[in-house]
């Protein structure tokens, strides 16, 4: 009896084989990961947005540079005054009439007027005009300049965060796939798992039920019966708590990638150990992070920014220069055909209240406060450079012990099943053995996946898509 059981647990323990995967539906190809990258820098809205951002800073980039240029502005309208403007040209002729006016008197008998009166309309009560204003800066000592500088660093900045918001798609999708695929792969552990725990179940039960004590050494009892359904009910609850982490993953993923949830996904049946690995030097990514991390670059463009803001403050001391000049036609309220005038001004501040000062000010500390946080962040990322190395050399160095215990935990199972055929072990060791050795696969895969994850966030740290 124990031969046919050790028999057909040996056939059971044959099907630990590698995974296979479900096949794909019909007419749907499979997707590798670098597929489900490019999906995702298609649809992912955030990415559409901030092409819209680099839009609008080029806008602003040509709205500082229109300030080069001449700017005319022309007016039309019609006005209606109440009254045409009254001139009043009253004249006091007491001075000159007083001495005479005794002398007419007499003779004549009248008298010259001490005042003479005059008044008299100008100017059109109906009046309709085009009116063109000129204004062309010289000379602003530089604001110009500071302000298009300005204005290029902000659309730096939005391609940057772009960038920025690229690398994060690429390590979202590079995560959940990595969980899709570990999610997958101990499903298909533990199935079959779950597949040899039964049989084995079965076995002890045939033997439980047919075990004559008093003729072997040792009979199988009830206990053992239990303890080989207690592995089995064990393996079918983590069974069902993977599938639901699978569906999760999947679900994570079709987010990652911009897809709807009920859209359909199938992955190429890449196993979780196929994906690539690296090997990276410390101090070259040390290196490589100084000079190619997103984080980094927008704080230096923030610090170019600010230091373009501080110049720009300071200039508000000096003058500007420009032209100025008027057209108005067909004729101005009092008849004057094609009046115009042209001229050069300039403008400066004498006293703003302190304000002029008060925005230097404030200029220096924004200056002065981006670039500590220039250096607080190149400390901070080589430190997360340091944790991570550590970590990804931690999970090689586990993944290697792990490959050699599950040598060893099969070869384990092997013998114990070949003991039990024997008649030299019991069924216990062979489920013993069994779960060790689905223990080292399930913490290999979970390995694997901490790899790959760590790997990936080297990469977004580093700027490599």
């Amino acid at each position: 009896m124990k031969r046919r059981i050790a028999l057909c647990l040996l056939l059971c323990l044959g099907i630990g084989q590698p995974l296979v995967f479900s096949q794909e539906a019909p007419g749907e190809k499979p997707l590798t990961l670098e597929e489900c990258i490019q999906i995702a820098l298609k649809k992912r809205p955030e990415l559409m947005i901030s092409t819209l951002d680099i839009a609008q800073a080029e806008f602003q980039v040509k709205e500082a540079q229109s300030y080069y240029y001449p700017h005319l502005t022309m007016n039309a309208g019609y006005t209606h005054f109440s009254s045409p403007t009254i001139i009043d040209a009253t004249v006091n002729l007491t001075s000159l009439v007083a001495p005479i006016n005794p002398f007419i008197l007499a003779a004549y008998g009248i008298e010259l007027p001490a005042f003479f009166e005059q008044r008299f309309p100008i100017g059109q009560t109906n009046w309709s005009a085009v009116t063109l204003d000129l204004a062309q800066p010289l000379y602003t000592f530089g604001r110009i300049d500071e302000a298009v500088k300005q204005a290029r660093i902000g659309r730096s900045l939005a391609t940057t965060q772009k960038e920025k918001k690229g690398l994060e798609v690429v390590f979202e999708v590079k995560k959940m796939y990595c969980q899709f695929l570990a999610a997958r792969e101990m499903v298909q552990l533990l199935k079959e798992g779950e597949t040899r725990a039964s049989v084995v179940s079965k076995m002890v039960k045939i033997a439980y039920e047919t075990a004559v004590p008093e003729k072997e050494e040792k009979g199988t009892t009830r206990i053992d019966y239990l303890k080989a359904r207690n592995f089995l009910s064990e393996i079918k609850v983590k069974l069902g708590e993977m599938e639901k982490n699978l569906k999760l993953a999947e679900l994570g993923l079709k987010m990652a990638m911009g897809l709807d949830s009920s859209a359909s996904l199938t992955l190429a049946k890449i196993p979780l150990e196929g994906l690539p690995r690296v090997s990276w030097n410390l101090e070259e990514m040390k290196e490589k992070t100084l000079s190619k991390n997103v984080d980094l670059r927008s704080v230096d463009l923030g610090v170019q920014f600010y230091e373009s803001k501080r110049k720009a403050a300071g200039k508000e001391y000096l003058p500007k220069i420009g032209i100025f000049g008027q057209y108005i036609g067909p004729e101005d309220r009092y008849g004057n055909n094609n009046v115009w005038y042209a001229g050069v001004g300039i403008t400066l501040s004498l006293f703003d209240g302190f304000l002029t000062k008060a925005k230097v000010g404030q200029a220096e500390a924004q200056f002065r406060k981006i670039q500590g946080q220039k250096l607080v962040l190149e400390k901070g990322l080589s430190v997360q450079i340091d944790h991570l190395n550590l970590n990804l050399t931690e999970v090689k160095e586990r993944m290697d012990l792990l490959r050699a215990a599950i040598q060893e935990a099969q070869e384990r199972v092997s013998l114990a099943s070949e003991g039990y055929a024997a008649g030299i072990t019991e069924f216990d060791e062979v489920l013993y053995a069994q779960k060790t050795e689905l223990e080292m696969k399930s913490n290999y895969l979970q390995g694997l996946l901490l790899y790959q994850v760590t790997k990936s966030e080297i990469e977004f740290i580093l700027g490599d898509p």
